[in-house]
């Protein structure tokens, strides 16, 4: 169980909608998808806003992986238990929206789109799913599609963006993983991000931002070492 801001929840899984921004689209040289591509994050990746991101020694000493990168996301808490849902009731199965930075092992994952592999490990490590600062509920945000988004690392704006250029919305997608899986309340839903992912390194400050939710700040620290 997690607490974002005053509000508890206790996620089965999160799911995540890769290559959902055309401009990011064009900076990773992937395809257009005609359907969103999704793709999960465990739970143990969760932290809170101020909570470190751990950067594994391991990793970091690793020249074939030693290259950690944040994504800035606008994500989406499942109120209920939900299965089929269709785009025009999604509200009504939405507790509210948070920020969430899917941090990710780039060479890794790139590594495994070369192999034909999933993107499970890249994605899954300790402390790579930051959320928060809280969840604005629903009914607060009026039209989550035309929110500002944008991520800072030490206080230099890196991605910056508006929820306007999702390629599928909220409801579509509520409507697509539905159709798939029982989500479960609690459950969190990662929307994609927008170019301008770059790496940090042990000391970056991370600063995302979605415009009417608020400010997720997390430092990167080096595994073992001082928060």
């Amino acid at each position: 169980m997690v607490t974002i801001g005053t509000t508890k929840i206790e996620p089965t899984k999160i799911i995540c909608i890769g290559t959902n921004y055309m401009d990011h689209i064009e900076e990773t040289k992937l395809d257009v998808p005609k359907e969103p591509v999704l793709f999960p994050k465990t739970p143990n990746c969760l932290i809170l806003d101020k909570n470190p991101i751990i950067y594994p020694k391991w990793l970091y000493n690793d020249r074939k992986y030693n290259r950690v990168d944040y994504e800035v996301e606008l994500a989406f808490i499942i109120k209920d238990k939900c299965k089929y849902v269709k785009k025009d009731d999604a509200n009504e199965h939405i507790l509210g929206y948070t920020v969430f930075n899917d941090v990710t092992a780039r060479k890794m994952q790139v590594k495994d789109i070369i192999s034909k592999l999933p993107w499970f490990r890249s994605k899954s490590l300790d402390t790579f799913g930051p959320i928060g600062p809280i969840i604005k509920e629903v009914n607060k945000i009026k039209d989550p599609h035309n929110l500002k988004i944008e991520l800072s690392v030490n206080g230099e704006i890196k991605q910056s963006s508006n929820t306007s250029y999702l390629l599928f919305k909220v409801p579509e997608l509520l409507e697509y993983i539905t159709k798939f899986f029982t989500m479960e309340p609690g459950d969190i839903v990662a929307t994609g991000t927008p170019s301008g992912i770059g790496p940090v390194q042990p000391g970056d400050i991370i600063e995302a931002t979605i415009e009417k939710i608020g400010t997720l700040t997390n430092k990167v620290i080096l595994e073992g070492g001082e928060n």
